[in-house]
Order: C-alpha cells, then structure tokens, then sequence
C-alpha cells in the first residue's frame, strides 16, 4: 500500500477496529456476525515475520467432507412439525406472541394515558369471596395479568432455546463397540453402529436396547469406568440416570435413578471418576451435588456470581483429573470451584470479556485433551482458555460466522490434532477447527474454520439426478439442530460427525477424506442413493392427518353465555306469512303476454308491417320510441358519387378471397332480395282470420 493509503481515513478506522473494539454504533447498525474468520494465537510459533509465515497461518482446510446422509429410518412427524412448528423453537414462539400481547397493550396505554384514571398500589382493596378474594382494577391491567399467568416458562429469556446446550446426541466406546446414544420417538436409544464400506454406517437395531423417556430431552451426559457405562439424561423439570451394559452381544439399558426438581434443570453433568456422584444446576443459579446412594444432597449452594445477567443460562462439568473440582460457566466467565468449600466462592476465575466485543456472552463450553485449558462458544467467536494464566486466559481464538447463537461442541483426538466441531440451531451453521499440538503446552492452528456440506446439499444433488422429489423433504431438512457428536473409526482412519435434528433424524458425514471429492465421486453418489431410498421409506409410511392451524383467537363468551342462559326465550306474537316471491318466477301465461315494442319499428326498415295490439298505458312505447329518436343521428351518412366510383371501379370476383373467407362481401352484392335472405330471418305469416299472433 502507498504511503497516503496508509494514512487514509479509511485505513485509520479498519485499524482501529481491528485493534480496538467495535463501537456500539456499528454494533446496533450493521450485521458484524459475517467477520471473516481468523485465528488469533498469544503466541504464535513465528519466528521470523514474513509473508509467507503469516500465509501460513491462514491455510486451506487439508480434508475433503463428503455429503451428509441418513442413519435411521425416518421418524414420524409430530403434530407440531405438521403445523409447521419446530419442536425445538415452540418455547420461543409461544414467549414471543405473549411479549408482543403485552407491548401492544401497554403501547395503546401510553397513548391514551391521560384518558386512564391513576391507580396507586395502595388504593387496591382486596375482599374476601365465595371463589377467593377479588379486587377492582383497570382493564389493561387484568390482561397484561392474564397474559403473565399464561407464560410456560417465567425463567426462560433469549433469542434461542438454550435448555439444549450440550444436545442430546453422545457416543461411548464399551467392549470394543461403538455405541451412539440420541431420544427417538419418545425412547432412549442406544444404538450399536458398525462401519461399512465407502464411509457408511449402518445401525445393528436387533442388538440395541431402549427406554421410555419421561418427556422431551435436552441434554444428554454419559461415563465410563472399566466396563460400566452411565448414562445422564437432562429433561426440563427432572434427570434420569440410566446404566448400559453389554450382556452376550446385546445391550441393555436400565434406569436405576430419577431426581425431580420444581425449578427447571439448566445443566448437568456425571462424575468422570466416581459413577455415584453427578451435579444438577437450576434456573435460579443453584448448583447441587448429589449421591444416589443417599436421599439427600451431599452440597449446595448458589454460585451465581450476579443478578445481572441476561438470563439464567449456565453450564456445569467435573474436572476430568481432580473430581473435587467443578467448572461452571455463565454469560461472562469460566468458575473453577472447589467442592470442598462454599459454593459461591469460586477459586479461579477466567474472564475472556478483554478479547471479545461488547456484543458477545459465553453461550457453550467444551473440554480439551489438555486438562489445563478449556474451550468456550461466544455469539461471534471460538475460543481456547488458559488456567494457569488467569490475567491473559485467551490463547487462541477463531471467528466461526454463525448468524445465531453457538450451543453445540463436540471435541476429538487425531493423533497430534484436535477436531472440534461447533454448531448452532440454524441448519447448516456448523465450524470445523482444527489445532494441532506441537507439543504438551503449546498449540496452533494453522487452517480457518471450515464448514462442511449440510444435508439439504445432498437433497439439492439428489433431484438433479431426479431422486428425492417429495416437496415436504426440504421443510423437513429445515428443523433445528439439537445434538452433535463426533466418532472416530479407529480401523479405516476417519472421523464422522453425526448430527440429529428436532424430530430425531440423524444424520452424519466423514470430514477427513484425504482425496478431494465432487459431485460425481462414488462416496456422494452411495449418499445421494441412501437418500433416495430414505426418501422412499418416508413416502411408504401412512400420511399423518394435518391438524387444524389456529389463524385468529376471538373471546365468545358473551355467545356462550347467551347460549346457555336458560331465561332468554324468543317470544313469537304469530306466525309472520311470507308473501315475498322472487321477481324472476313468472307463469306462462304472464309471459305469454309480454308485447314487443321494438319488433314494428324494427320490421319497418325492411317494409314489414305487422299490427300489434298496443295496451292502453303506453308510456313505455313513448320511451322507446323517445330512445330510438336521441341514438338516430340527425345526419345519416350517405356515399358521394365519388366514393361509389371507387367502390364501383374496384369490383373483387376472384376465387383467392372467397377461399380465404367464405363471408361474402355485403357491399358487392346488388340484389336486395339475397340480401334479405341472408340477413333477416324468415318470417312465418298467418291468414287474416286466425288470431293476431303477439311477438315477443
């Protein structure tokens, strides 16, 4: 660049946001989620800066992801997705039409403010009823009560369903077998995969087990200790502890725990070194550390650091090498805390608030292979915390363009390298990082986060070939994401994300092809037929009834109350005769004595007379014949000797214009008889001494 480009105003101000952050002017008025992405290291492994080291920084992603298709048959649509709901987002939906009731009624109150009496706390007296106690107050005050009562959900606050943070989609290795666990139609399933050719997995359904679920599952944790598996299911109001083992080739999962709660759930978590213990966190921000060999709790305490927090959003996990330690995240920090001691005092405390912008809040956590640091989801950014320096935690940190809000990350090892897969709601929103350990201590990422092909890519290749037409797979492919997980195939050397949705289709895809991949390979191929075949299970199944859409909502009590009151009775007087007849019904014999008042002066043109018996009242002749008069023109047109001349020197008798249209020419022919016969219609005439006919 010159060297006045470089003190351009323009290049001043991409400097100071580069460095500093962004103000809140550019924050509230232009999209800033589609940033592109870059990898911040606190110390990059750079000795020398040159252009070619910092290329190297920023290299292409090295594996080839294939495209996404099915595992499981496809599941039964629930009524909600048949009314175009998406199970995942019904939360938001119903909150969003209340808070808008409720701004539309205070918005019509401030208008009319002054028109509306003050009503003072102190003012409301309260009697004692029959049905309890009752007051007077305000109209609008009573609806905006009644819209509060109607709230499902008074913790919940936001623009995502955050009760799905950490997803419901988790895999255990147990006995050499690889196991996927994910709620499908209302059970728990585990599910015994195997890998097959050309990057296929196909699920051994006969040797899986299932449980019925107690409701919708948000979240779902598991351990493992030698050959004993626990399984944690986090549902809204209650956790279900299950344990799955393998007996004989088959598995079999059993509930051997059920802990209930009046406040809703927000996190979970089982201990990684003791199978007995496992912690519960409420919406009100209290953390509980149970035992299920004892009734109650071993400890509690709040470890909500403040009340001024957006929403009750929080994450809890056990420290994988000391089990004494907790780590909980909020919308503002990552609480390192120690069992041991009260819960509100954490004993280190890791605040990335310095490296993010004034927009961004933690909104997922993630562990890494390195028990030191932690991986934490922000609205716009991705990032690799440190404990062991608490003042600069943030070591690395990555730009992943999501346009909502990150709630799923799953972590994996590859030799010297970390896979974490990050993904949010929307459908195709997902990140692919890559960083690689150079040694015990330091870490670097050398690619961009990549995002790999989503399932309605392979849809779109699918009805190129003409496969997969049915209309309603793309508004089915459109559902909200709800679980992620990555599996590692140790004997062929890939690794797999698997992906479910809201209605419980699961979904995976290889990323670490090392050949590059097009549309016509044979691994997207074998994809695009697994859909079609999908598809065709889908289409076999009974077409579900469409429930009735709820358009407008109307108060009728008034109506039923009307209806139901026995006192009101019609009184009839007498039966009412109704005379009225419809004009168009006439007999024939009025019909038959209609008369025609424009037949005479029509006839006489052509020098027809017929005498009609006019009635006495004739006014309507007159304002016939008054019509007929105004509509005559008082100067008829008449040809010039001229004009005949021309018509006259220029006579047509060739045989090509009577081929081409057999209408003759009215103005060539002569003979006032055949003109009459070709214009006027027959006329029938009757002897005198029959009776007068009258025309119509």
């Amino acid at each position: 660049m010159s060297k006045q480009e470089l003190n351009s105003k323009v290049f001043k101000r991409c400097e100071n946001n580069l460095v500093k952050k962004l103000s809140a002017v550019f924050l509230k008025n232009y999209p800033h989620h589609v940033v592109p992405g870059y990898n911040l290291h606190a110390s990059p492994c750079i000795e020398e800066w040159s252009e070619e080291s910092v290329m190297g920084l920023c290299q292409e992603f090295p594996y080839s992801c294939d495209l996404p298709r099915p595992l499981l048959p496809p599941a039964r649509l629930p009524r909600t997705v048949l009314s175009e709901e998406d199970p995942a987002l019904q939360l938001l939906t119903v909150k969003n039409q209340l808070k808008d009731d409720v701004n539309r009624i205070m918005n019509y109150h401030k208008r009319h403010q002054k028109e509306f009496d003050e009503v003072y706390k102190k003012k409301i007296k309260w009697s004692r009823g029959s049905d309890g106690y009752n007051t007077k107050i305000p109209r609008y005050i009573a609806d905006v009560a009644e819209l509060i009562e109607m709230d499902p959900d008074p913790y919940f606050e936001g623009a995502y369903n955050w009760y799905y943070t950490g997803g419901s989609l988790s895999f255990v290795q147990l006995n050499g077998r690889s196991i996927l666990l994910f709620p499908f139609m209302g059970d728990l399933v585990a599910a015994n995969i195997v890998s097959m050719e050309d990057a296929t997995w196909k699920p051994l359904l006969r040797s899986s087990a299932k449980r019925k679920l107690h409701g919708l599952l948000y979240e779902t944790r598991q351990s493992k200790i030698n050959n004993t598996c626990r399984i944690l299911g986090r549902h809204k109001s209650q956790c279900a502890l299950y344990t799955l083992t393998d007996s004989e080739g088959c598995l079999t999962l059993r509930e051997i725990h059920h802990q209930a709660s009046k406040m809703p759930y927000v996190s979970a978590d089982l201990s990684l070194t003791d199978l007995s213990l496992h912690c519960t966190l409420n919406a009100e921000g209290v953390l509980f550390l149970w035992d299920i060999n004892k009734t109650n709790y071993i400890s509690t305490g709040c470890v909500r650091q403040s009340n001024t927090t957006p929403d009750a959003w929080g994450s809890i996990r056990f420290q994988e090498t000391d089990p004494s330690v907790l780590i909980y995240a909020d919308r503002c920090c990552l609480h390192y805390i120690d069992t041991r001691t009260v819960f509100d005092r954490p004993c280190l405390t890791l605040c990335p608030k310095f490296n993010l912008e004034n927009c961004e809040s933690l909104s997922v956590e993630a562990p890494s292979k390195h028990h030191c640091c932690r991986y934490l989801g922000t609205y716009h950014s991705f990032l690799m915390c440190d404990s062991r320096s608490p003042v600069q935690c943030v070591r690395q940190k990555w730009t992943h363009q999501f346009k909502s809000t990150p709630l799923l990350a799953t972590v994996t090892s590859s030799d010297d390298q970390e896979i974490i897969v990050l993904s949010s709601q929307t459908v195709g929103e997902n990140a692919i990082i890559l960083n690689t350990w150079l040694n015990e201590e330091l870490s670097h990422s050398y690619n961009l986060p990549f995002t790999p092909p989503c399932i309605a890519e392979t849809l779109n290749e699918s009805q190129v070939q003409g496969m997969c037409l049915n209309p309603y797979l793309r508004s089915r492919f459109k559902l909200s994401n709800t679980g992620s997980t990555l599996v590692a195939d140790v004997a062929k050397g890939g690794v797999f994300h698997f992906l479910q949705n809201s209605i419980g289709d699961v979904f995976y895809q290889c990323i670490t092809h090392e050949n590059s991949l097009d549309r016509y390979s044979p691994v997207n191929g074998g994809a695009c037929y697994a859909l079609s075949t999908w598809e065709k299970a889908l289409s076999a199944q009974a077409e579900p009834l469409v429930p009735l859409t709820l358009t407008a909502k109307y108060n009728m009590q008034h109506v039923y109350e009307n209806f139901t009151n026995r006192k009101l009775r019609s009184k009839l007087s007498g039966e009412n005769a109704d005379d009225f007849e419809p004009t168009w019904k006439q007999s024939l014999a009025t019909l038959g004595s209609y008369v025609d008042l424009l037949a005479p002066e029509l006839l006489a043109v052509w020098d027809m007379r017929e005498e009609v018996s006019v009635p006495v009242a004739s006014g309507s002749r007159q304002k016939v014949l008054s019509w007929l008069d105004t509509a005559t023109p008082s100067f008829p047109p008449t040809l010039t000797r001229d004009g005949l001349e021309e018509y006259a020197s220029a006579p047509v008798n060739t045989q090509e214009l009577i081929s081409v249209s057999q209408q003759p020419d009215l103005t060539y022919i002569e003979d006032s008889n055949v003109l009459q016969e070709m214009l006027l219609p027959k006329v029938r005439s009757e002897p005198l001494g029959k009776k007068r006919r009258r025309l119509m």
